[in-house]
């Protein structure tokens, strides 16, 4: 898959990488091929794939019975992993989380 760079413009081929910080702690991330710009991805842990996992359950079961329920489950379970990635985006990455880069 090809991108633009957001900082010289210039186009080059995604490579995806992987940096592992330890504890558990995986960074997806890119890094532009002209000017070596990185563009982060994804960063996760124990406590997110746990998460993530619920919400596969949750998607998988198929039936609702109490929509609201659901939807409740579905988004506080997003919220936490939101506010997970956030704190360990901040404590390991070398481009920190901004309000336009998060979702």
């Amino acid at each position: 898959m090809n991108s633009q760079c957001d900082n010289c413009k210039l186009t080059f081929e995604v490579m995806l990488q992987e940096k592992n910080h330890g504890k558990g702690v995986r960074e997806s991330f890119f890094t532009c091929t002209h000017c070596q710009t990185k563009f982060f991805v994804f960063i996760a842990d124990d406590y997110i794939r746990q998460h993530q996992n619920k919400l596969k359950k949750i998607y998988k079961k198929g039936t609702v019975n109490h929509i609201d329920e659901f939807n409740r489950e579905i988004d506080d379970i997003k919220r936490k992993i939101e506010t997970r990635m956030t704190e360990l985006r901040g404590k390991y990455s070398d481009s920190p989380p901004t309000p336009e880069n998060i979702n």
